[in-house]
């Protein structure tokens, strides 16, 4: 009962906090805190301060949270995140993302995994981003100290741009809003490895290529996270993650570098 009770509680915080995302890609494997599935509840909440080359310098305060509840062979993960930011002399709210996904754990090897996303981020000009789709998870290798999941499927995204996040002299005339929709293939590949007590490393690589032209239109993405725990509930996180869009819709950089040092809380 005591556990049901915090398990409501962290949720009702998550949706409380919601905003509105990050980068096109939302590297999920990060919020994939069920890996010891003896677990009933766990979760993270990681502050953090951001400094990104864009447009313009941008520092940033953000916090990420995320919880993952099992009821006997289901478990079902929240993830959310809200940054403010200060963006040359404008302080700006510049995004966030909610990220719902449910995994079937009959099998222990095999699993369905249906998800939700939504996000933006106003520095980039990702206006609005919704996603939903299904992923087939295979874990390759599971040991008590090591995991190894490999994923396929498949998404439909629909994205809203503008051009807050374009140089001054690649603006075009019109800069009415761009908008498309369109079905994309995911997979992706996660290591997780815990070095006894003191470290976990987590590092995850995405490619999500569009039906139409999977070879000019595709995404790449990449994540490393490593974790010094100073006790079971507070660790601090370094976090590298990168995004490569072979053809945004707007004119900014293909690829995308985004570095996070912060304080991981988890429970």
């Amino acid at each position: 009962m005591k556990q049901t009770i915090l398990s409501l509680k962290a949720l009702a915080c998550l949706l409380f906090l919601h905003q509105n995302v990050n980068a096109q890609v939302l590297h999920t494997e990060n919020f994939n805190v069920i890996v010891d599935t003896s677990k009933v509840v766990k979760g993270n909440f990681s502050p953090s301060f951001r400094f990104r080359n864009l447009k313009e310098d941008l520092l940033e305060l953000g916090n990420t949270a995320d919880v993952s509840i099992r009821f006997r062979n289901h478990a079902f993960t929240v993830a959310n995140r809200i940054e403010y930011s200060v963006l040359g002399n404008d302080n700006i709210l510049s995004g966030g993302f909610l990220y719902l996904e449910y995994v079937n754990l009959h099998n222990k090897k095999i699993a369905f995994e249906p998800f939700f996303q939504m996000h933006w981020n106003e520095n980039r000009g990702l206006d609005k981003k919704y996603a939903g789709g299904i992923n087939l998870r295979w874990r390759a290798l599971i040991k008590k100290s090591t995991g190894l999941y490999i994923g396929i499927g498949s998404l439909y995204e629909f994205e809203r741009w503008n051009y807050s996040g374009v140089p001054d002299d690649l603006l075009p005339q019109d800069q009415s809003s761009v908008k498309k929709d369109r079905f994309r293939g995911t997979s992706y590949l996660s290591f997780k490895q815990k070095f006894g007590d003191l470290f976990d490393l987590d590092i995850s690589g995405y490619y999500q290529p569009s039906f139409s032209s999977p070879f000019k239109d595709y995404r790449l993405a990449s994540s490393i996270e490593l974790t010094y725990n100073f006790n079971k509930y507070l660790g601090l996180r370094l976090l590298y993650q990168n995004i490569y869009d072979s053809t945004p819709l707007v004119p900014i950089d293909k690829l995308y570098n985004d570095v996070n040092f912060g304080i991981t809380i988890s429970f």
